[in-house]
């Protein structure tokens, strides 16, 4: 049995709050999202990332005072138990911090101009990630009034933080301005109209609404590929748009079914707060 869809219009008209509303298959108005300058959206993001990380910082510089006998706070825990719980808060907000970052280069992304400035604007978290660490992992290798098991115990345990954050921070699909213009074009080569649809755990975005993989979606939003880009769907579903794989065979292309999957994993929960 055919699951009935609702299809909803990311785009539509925005009240005095910031509040967006679209219509379902019926007409009924529903709330969508809020919205507002792109810019704005990006530069919040951008600020509460720049907190995060000065959050996961501080609790850096907390844990080498309390290494080197600077500070004695909190004398009931032992100094391994007080070093693994900073090392381990220091890795929560440096990748809040990297997700929120990864938002904003989708919402805003810099330009392939300059290639210098589009690494560094790419790749500075990763940078950033390291001195969140590295200070920490360096004092603790070279502490010599830490017992062996716990010297090792911590260590080990700040190498794999420092692992975690890197691949948190490092963004393997990074967006440029350039990147979404030609995108933008090649859909209207196939959609006249522009519009894109998706559906509420989609990895790509689509130009065919009826697509395969919407089979057992609910839902069925439908924008611009710059609305898809700002969720972080980058990549066109490749039997909607054989134009991006003019060498593949795309009748044979297998097709995932289970996008719109009712069950919410961790990394969703996270990324749906940080939107």
């Amino acid at each position: 049995m055919a699951i009935k869809k609702k299809y909803v219009k990311v785009q539509s008209e925005e009240t005095e709050n910031n509040e967006v509303y679209g219509k379902d298959e019926h007409g009924k108005i529903i709330k969508i999202e809020q919205t507002g300058d792109p810019k704005k959206r990006a530069t919040c993001k951008r600020v509460w990332a720049i907190i995060c990380w000065v959050i996961a910082i501080a609790f850096e510089v907390i844990g080498i005072l309390k290494l080197t006998e600077v500070i004695n706070w909190f004398s009931g825990l032992d100094i391994t138990t007080f070093l693994i719980i900073c090392i381990v808060l220091d890795l929560i907000f440096v990748i809040i911090g990297s997700l929120l970052r990864k938002k904003a280069n989708h919402i805003d992304p810099a330009s392939e101009k300059n290639k210098t400035k589009f690494w560094l604007w790419n790749n500075l978290w990763t940078i950033l990630s390291v001195i969140a660490f590295l200070p920490i992992i360096i004092l603790i290798f070279t502490d010599k009034d830490l017992d062996k098991r716990s010297k090792w115990l911590v260590w080990w345990i700040a190498i794999a933080a420092l692992a975690i954050a890197g691949l948190a921070s490092y963004d393997r699909n990074p967006v440029s301005m350039e990147w979404l213009e030609r995108a933008e074009k090649e859909v209207l080569q196939v959609s006249p109209s522009g519009t894109v649809y998706w559906a509420e755990h989609s990895k790509k975005y689509h130009v065919d609404q009826d697509c395969p993989a919407f089979s057992n979606s609910k839902t069925v939003y439908e924008g611009t590929v710059k609305d898809a880009y700002e969720r972080g769907l980058t990549d066109p579903c490749r039997r909607c748009i054989p134009e991006y794989h003019e060498d593949e065979d795309t009748e044979n292309i297998e097709i995932d079914e289970n996008e719109d999957n009712e069950e919410l994993w961790l990394w969703d929960i996270i990324w749906g707060l940080i939107e």
